[in-house]
């Protein structure tokens, strides 16, 4: 699969030169496309990329913000008419500019930021924000998690999220991140989907800081429907996968239960980074119970000092009836991807079922000496 920063072709910059041009007629498309493309391009990962594209852009558009924005808004009108969704990732650059151009007019960048996030997410640009105008920028976040529009709606809870991925640290929120939770309050239900889903991930970010504010938020709000508790769900997702006894007991996991049999095979113990492990497990339920069993495992990549990170998996869920036996096969890739590093030697691999772990075994990662 291709990397996501070479969505950034050159037909796709010339495309967008292209609309620039028809926005402000002093833009050459192709001188566009070739200062974009200007070495160290091809080096750049996706976020020097993104980057590179807001650069360019207040180059031909220095500030102040004031005078930038019409023309944003006219590049997004023209965007849409030629069929360009909202929502849509490759634009994010466009809220940069406001980070680059706007920082010192707050009024401006949040009446431009609340536009721009519907076509393409505001949450990282919201960051630089909290970095610079807290409180103002707290404020306008609680007012944001009322908005008519979801996608403004979702920014509220998506920008002030304390561990939001690629997005800046904002120290005050990790430090004390119950202080949004009158945003997750008003979102955890939302009407819109993509709005929840927004707030189970603050939640869930919380849960890793401070477990028990999330369980004691969740623990009132379970079971008022199964679409909300899958959401929940969503927002304990790091504590049930710790073997969080209480976010197990939520959803009807009996964690002191234990299976009749379990049996669990490594068919490979030698992989070749960028092949597969494969495994089977065989669980055989007690004579009398019935149970409700969540079903995971959990590998342990060896690291770059010798030590293991430790990360679990789902393989599903299900009941099982009395004296029931059932068999899972399962590949994992160890495929390279880019947000782990594979290190050949001994990894671990083991079996959970309700948050206990059963069966650790033993494989080894080789480098393919082809």
């Amino acid at each position: 699969m291709e990397p996501l920063k070479e969505m950034y072709s050159r037909e796709w910059v010339l495309g967008l030169g292209n609309q620039l041009a028809k926005v402000d007629s002093k833009i050459n498309p192709l001188t566009f496309q070739k200062q974009v493309f200007a070495s160290p391009w091809k080096e750049m990962e996706l976020k020097e990329r993104i980057n590179r594209l807001s650069e360019v852009l207040v180059e031909h558009w220095p500030g102040p913000l004031s005078k930038i924005y019409p023309k944003l808004f006219k590049l997004i009108e023209n965007l849409r008419s030629h069929g360009v969704s909202d929502f849509n990732f490759p634009y994010i650059f466009l809220n940069d500019i406001v980070t680059k151009s706007g920082l010192n007019d707050f009024d401006t960048s949040m009446k431009v930021l609340e536009k721009l996030t519907v076509f393409s997410s505001a949450e990282f640009a919201i960051r630089f924000f909290y970095k610079h105008h807290f409180d103002q920028t707290l404020k306008q976040m609680y007012d944001w998690s009322k908005h008519k529009e979801p996608m403004v709606r979702r920014l509220a809870s998506e920008g002030s999220r304390p561990m939001l991925p690629w997005g800046i640290g904002i120290p005050e929120i990790k430090t004390n991140p119950e202080i949004h939770l009158p945003i997750i309050e008003s979102l955890w239900d939302d009407k819109d989907e993509i709005v929840r889903r927004s707030a189970a991930n603050h939640l869930n970010d919380i849960s890793k800081l401070k477990p028990d504010l999330v369980l004691e938020f969740c623990k009132t709000r379970i079971g008022k429907s199964k679409e909300l508790d899958k959401n929940l769900k969503h927002s304990l997702r790091t504590l049930l996968k710790k073997g969080n006894t209480k976010a197990l007991s939520f959803f009807s996991y009996d964690t002191q239960w234990k299976p009749a049999k379990i049996k669990f095979g490594v068919i490979n113990k030698k992989v070749k980074i960028g092949d597969s492990i494969e495994f089977t497990v065989s669980i055989s339920q007690t004579l009398k119970d019935e149970t409700k069993v969540r079903m995971e495992y959990k590998i342990g990549f060896l690291l770059s000092n010798g030590s293991y990170g430790y990360k679990v998996f789902q393989l599903g869920e299900r009941n099982l009836f009395p004296n029931e036996k059932i068999k899972i096969s399962k590949k994992h890739s160890m495929a390279p991807i880019t947000t782990r590093v594979y290190y050949p030697g001994i990894h671990t691999i083991s079996i959970l079922l309700n948050g206990n772990e059963y069966k650790t075994q033993k494989f080894e990662l080789i480098r393919d000496r082809k």
